[in-house]
């Protein structure tokens, strides 16, 4: 700690981190200086630092360091992209595959004509189920944050939970929106092409919720999973951004458990596939957010205003 006459405070924190991240697998050890220069009477800045990033990643452990989102503002500005005839359910790091309580969050994946479309069934049932208290009560003096079950470490962000992921089969590209930590300035996305795993399938069976599943394979960047999938659902799409396989994949997991996505249902009908007003998304490279998304999950630095002076808030 350095003080400058009573003004200025510059705090000087040292950190060496060892993370893991799904979609760039690599374990890092990542230094981190964190300066934060605070003038008592008018004026807090602060800078981060990073040394040594380069392609760190980090775990299911590393998260719950960043507060999660407000429910979204508003669920009827929406468009309709396409009509599902099937949609799947997953378990995201559950616990207890036959516990709800214990999973991280419950996914679901929607596979249209032309486009397929993977988000937060949870945080989506909360967003409307607080957007529908608010419409019945439009006098209130507070609104209630969470009306709905958010899994564990239900007041914090993961981008596995506030992301929403399109494919488009026509174009072969895949958009990601990511949603941001509260108070974050803004909201981003990215297209890419529709990554490809290179899977080597295996002999080998197990059942998922009554499907006699086959075993496949791969590394995918730098990670290496283990993925089943069903003959008997044709389809070549999966949770999160894996597919290529000659059936739907129920069951995926990388080989330290880090990540574990689990089909728990399957729902056959008719669901119009609708994407959210996204226009306020910032469009940013993939690289960009991954490394962005890192951060955020390493720590976050929340400013406020406190009878008129700036306090800052560094949660580790």
């Amino acid at each position: 700690m350095i003080t400058d006459g009573g003004q200025t405070t510059v705090i000087i924190i040292y950190l060496r981190i060892t993370n893991n991240f799904l979609d760039n697998g690599r374990k890092v050890n990542s230094s981190v200086i964190i300066l934060i220069s605070i003038n008592m009477k008018l004026v807090l800045h602060f800078l981060v630092v990073f040394l040594g990033i380069a392609g760190y990643s980090f775990g299911q452990q590393t998260q719950g360091k960043a507060i999660a989102p407000l429910p979204r503002g508003n669920m009827t500005k929406t468009e309709i992209l396409d009509s599902a005839s099937i949609r799947i359910l997953y378990a995201f790091n559950a616990n207890d595959i036959k516990i709800p309580n214990s999973y991280m969050d419950l996914q679901c994946l929607e596979i249209g004509t032309y486009i397929s479309k993977y988000y937060s069934y949870w945080v989506f049932n909360n967003d409307s189920l607080v957007w529908a208290w608010k419409r019945e009560n439009p006098s209130a003096q507070s609104i209630p944050i969470r009306l709905g079950i958010l899994g564990r470490a239900a007041d914090y962000w993961s981008e596995y939970k506030y992301s929403e992921w399109f494919k488009n089969y026509d174009t072969n590209i895949l958009t990601e929106y990511a949603r941001m930590p509260r108070l974050f300035s803004s909201n981003q996305q990215y297209s890419e092409i529709i990554p490809l795993q290179n899977w080597t399938i295996l002999p080998d069976t197990l059942s998922v919720v009554g499907y006699v599943c086959q075993k496949a394979t791969c590394s995918f960047r730098g990670r290496d999973f283990i993925a089943w999938f069903a003959m008997d659902l044709p389809v070549r799409d999966g949770p999160w951004k894996f597919g290529g396989l000659p059936g739907l994949i129920l069951k995926v997991y990388d080989i330290d458990l880090l990540y574990t996505f689990e089909c728990v249902k399957i729902e056959q009908g008719k669901f119009l596939i609708k994407q959210y007003d996204f226009s306020s998304y910032k469009k940013v490279k993939r690289e960009k957010i991954l490394q962005l998304q890192k951060k955020l999950n390493v720590f976050q630095l929340f400013t406020t205003t406190f009878k008129g002076q700036h306090r800052a808030f560094c949660c580790m």
